[in-house]
């Protein structure tokens, strides 16, 4: 074999070595890239999530600021226009979204907070005496699945079903009268416990008046 063949497939080797060389490298580079594009695609799942629900919470009454939401991405946008985005855009963004996502999450919580607390004031919670004994019983009921609805996954879809709900329990006890203070009278002496010999005629018709018979059990005691 000749110098000269040596050589060439000397260089040929080299140029190939070369070539798989800058292969590898180009490989490890698009999937660092796209796993840094799978970190920012959940970042930006998160925020959407988030911006949905103070959206939402928004549609009913709150004043949830949400001018910030785009802060950094429109800079990576230029960025990934001119080609496919550098290993510090992403980071860079990545970080900006997770910022933007968690005060936006923290202003959603204090939002909700407020806001459950001032529909729940709304509710006249001292008429549910007077409903009958099954909408006493799915008003409380409702009253329940506020209260998770509250301190539960805070999504867009739960804020509707609370104020939902809410509606239609305050318009429910709105149109209840008050309970008058010989009815109340005469729960609390059911609720603490009374013999029958001690209730008088009057008071079993005033249950029976004011549909509330249902409510109470009555049982024998034991001697």
């Amino acid at each position: 074999m000749s110098n000269q063949s040596v050589r060439d497939k000397a260089l040929m080797v080299a140029s190939e070595a070369r070539r798989i060389g800058l292969g590898q490298q180009e490989e490890a580079t698009a999937i660092a890239v796209s796993t840094r594009i799978s970190t920012l695609r959940d970042k930006l799942d998160g925020l959407r999530t988030t911006l949905e629900a103070a959206r939402r919470l928004n549609q009913y009454g709150a004043d949830i600021p949400l001018s910030n939401v785009d802060d950094g991405l429109e800079r990576f946008r230029q960025r990934a226009g001119e080609g496919l985005p550098s290993k510090p855009a992403l980071d860079a963004a990545a970080r900006t979204v997770e910022g933007v996502e968690n005060q936006l999450r923290q202003a959603l919580r204090e939002a909700w907070r407020s806001w459950c607390e001032q529909r729940l004031a709304e509710l006249r919670r001292d008429r549910l005496v007077m409903l009958p004994a099954g909408e006493a019983f799915a008003a409380e009921e409702t009253l329940a699945d506020l209260e998770k609805l509250r301190r539960g996954d805070l999504r867009a879809a739960a804020i509707q079903q609370f104020a939902i709900s809410h509606r239609e329990l305050r318009a429910q006890l709105d149109s209840t009268p008050d309970p008058d203070p010989e009815v109340l009278d005469l729960l609390q002496r059911l609720q603490v416990g009374t013999t029958l010999d001690k209730l008088t005629p009057a008071d079993l018709q005033l249950l029976y008046d004011r549909q509330l018979a249902g409510t109470v059990e009555v049982r024998r005691r034991a001697t």
